[in-house]
């Protein structure tokens, strides 16, 4: 870019000085030129870039004033030597560390150098230039030499935002590739390859009306139990093989593999005649057929629950049919309303009471599990979690009254309790600690101010981590990305719970801000036993080091389970290996 530049403009000097019987002054911006054309020559054969940054910055730096020097110096020719300066400009685009200023210095140097020999100069050299030579001159050569400098800059700088734009790009695809591998992962159970519960969870969540065929096989424990887990495997490796062979001439039909010995069938087909008709054809397949493994012939029997409720109530309906087929000694059952419905209202009016009179009595309570960092385990964070005392003294999970809470009104002062006394118990302490928030609670004004108010009222923004459940999906981005703006100015962080199911996305991770990444347990449990978990895992890890957000490990249960947690490069664990909740701060130090 720099013989670009500056050769044509010494190779117009040099004829100039030539036309004024300047030959010497004349030959120096010559030999510029002619070096530029050798040096770009040799680089065309060699594509050695350093050799020819280094001499053009060299000819670039003492050229000028030689030619300076040769009309007189400082007093007759002081415009030439600003062609000097492209030398540390260049050294500087190309190289930002300490050598640059190397030029810098240098070019200082030769300023003073020409400095204190300027008189001597003057005396010496005889040339003598009309006032408006030297006028036209110095505007010449101010005005090519800045712009050939803002030029150069300007040049660098669109380079490297071209530069810049690429990496995001590179970055992009790579963030497209790792959440389309993520995906491929959490949907697909890598022991039958059928596809799993989050890809069954996801593939019911639309507005087309499917029914369930929900198969259990019958103590299937017991074939665990007498010969191996290895040898269980390969029995539910043969029966989903079954299972596909038989659905798979049918239309519209998915296979799934729900649990550890349960498969479920959706199927859009809704008439109740063909669905059992579905059904007893696999139950009399699977009588009359049996399993050959290893010199073992293995016979299954199977319970069936059939459900054409609203998708979002396929499954646990599917679960009721199983559960009432078992009760009244059946292989199959059709669930209908009468199956649960009045059970469900009278426990739904219990639960209300119960919460309501909680809340009165003041019986939600806090209780905390540390979060153990494996690099410095004394700095530990804690989880509040939400309990309920009943009025037997019996601590209460939220899995009991939470759902019913929501459907009561109910869960928003829930809310505002958890925040009040979450911030009560760490105010005098320096424990960081986390905050579980939904996205409704996020895009509820009255939350959010309450939130807000709380932060300002305790002064302890900066150990604040408030846990978004990241599996409930999210849609109104820019109401939620402006929340968490707000308490990031305040010093909180953001920790994305239950990433790798539902809807982990890593444009997710970046949009929130996330600080934290927590992953699932459901992932975590099994990290020691299958390989598709720690592949998840380390899959995330790459991610979150990258983006430098924490990992979290939840569910921690076991030795071996943390061990491969920390071989995978996870930053922090959560679990029963380290403690339980516990009703006070004081009784999670068991492990210091």
């Amino acid at each position: 870019m720099v013989p670009v530049i500056i050769s044509p403009v010494g190779f117009i000097w040099s004829l100039i000085y030539f036309g004024l019987g300047e030959h010497f002054s004349a030959s120096i911006p010559m030999f510029y030129t002619l070096a530029s054309i050798v040096t770009v020559f040799i680089f065309s054969k060699t594509k050695d870039i350093v050799f020819i940054q280094k001499v053009q910055m060299t000819l670039i730096l003492f050229l000028p004033f030689i030619l300076m020097w040769s009309l007189g110096g400082f007093f007759q020719s002081s415009y030439i030597f600003i062609w000097a300066f492209f030398a540390p400009v260049t050294a500087l685009i190309h190289d930002k560390g300490p050598k640059s200023l190397y030029w810098l210095y240098s070019f200082i140097g030769l300023v003073i150098f020409s400095a204190l020999i300027d008189q001597w100069l003057e005396n010496i050299v005889h040339i003598k230039m009309s006032a408006i030579a030297i006028e036209i001159f110095f505007i010449l050569n101010i005005s090519i030499a800045l712009s050939g400098i803002y030029f150069l800059i300007r040049y660098f700088t669109e380079e490297k935002d071209k530069n810049t734009d690429e990496q995001l790009r590179i970055k992009h695809d790579a963030l497209l590739e790792k959440t389309a591998e993520l995906k491929r992962l959490l949907y697909i159970d890598s022991l039958t390859g059928l596809k799993n519960r989050n890809a069954l969870h996801n593939d019911i969540d639309t507005d087309t009306k499917r029914a369930c065929i929900l198969i259990n096989i019958d103590n299937f424990s017991h074939i665990n139990n007498l010969y191996g887990e290895d040898f269980g495997n390969k029995v539910l490796q043969e029966f989903a093989h079954s299972l596909s062979s038989f659905y798979k001439k049918a239309t519209h039909n998915t296979l799934y593999r729900f649990s550890g010995d349960e498969f479920a069938l959706i199927t859009k087909e809704r008439d109740v005649k063909k669905l059992i008709e579905k059904a007893n054809a696999l139950q009399k397949r699977c009588s009359e057929s049996s399993i050959k493994l290893e010199d073992q012939e293995i016979s299954l029997s199977i319970t069936i629950g059939i459900s054409k409720e609203e998708n979002i109530h396929l499954i646990s309906t599917a679960n009721m049919a199983i559960f009432a087929a078992r009760k009244e000694s059946k292989s199959l059952k059709l669930y209908t309303k009468e199956l649960s419905l009045s059970n469900e209202y009278k426990n739904n009016l219990k639960w209300i009471r119960e919460i309501k009179s909680a809340i009165a009595e003041d019986r939600i309570r806090m209780f905390y599990q540390p979060i153990i960092n494996h690099k410095h385990p004394e700095n530990k964070k804690f989880e509040t979690l939400i309990r309920l005392i009943d009025k037997q003294g019996n601590v209460v999970t939220p899995y009991y009254f939470l759902e019913i809470a929501k459907k009561a009104k109910l869960y928003k002062q829930l809310t505002k309790i958890v925040i009040t006394k979450s911030f009560e118990a760490f105010k005098d302490n320096d424990y960081d600690f986390s905050v579980n928030l939904t996205i409704d609670d996020i895009l509820d004004p009255k939350i959010t101010d309450f939130i807000l108010i709380t932060l300002k009222k305790y002064n302890i923004s900066e150990r604040v981590i408030f846990e978004i459940v990241e599996s409930e999906g999210i849609e109104n981005f820019d109401d939620i990305e402006a929340f968490i703006t707000i308490i990031k100015a305040y010093g909180c962080r953001i920790s994305i719970d239950d990433f790798g199911t539902g809807y982990s996305n890593f444009e997710h991770l970046m949009r929130l801000q996330a600080d934290f990444i927590k992953i699932d347990g459901s992932i975590i449990k099994e990290i020691t036993t299958d390989k598709r978990s720690a592949l998840i895992t380390s899959v995330v890890v790459a991610f979150a080091k990258e983006m430098n957000i924490q990992t979290i490990g939840e569910f921690v249960e076991t030795k071996e389970i943390n061990d491969k947690l920390i071989a995978l490069g996870v930053n922090n664990s959560q679990g029963y290996y380290f403690d339980k909740p516990l009703a006070t701060l004081e009784g999670s130090h068991n492990n210091d």
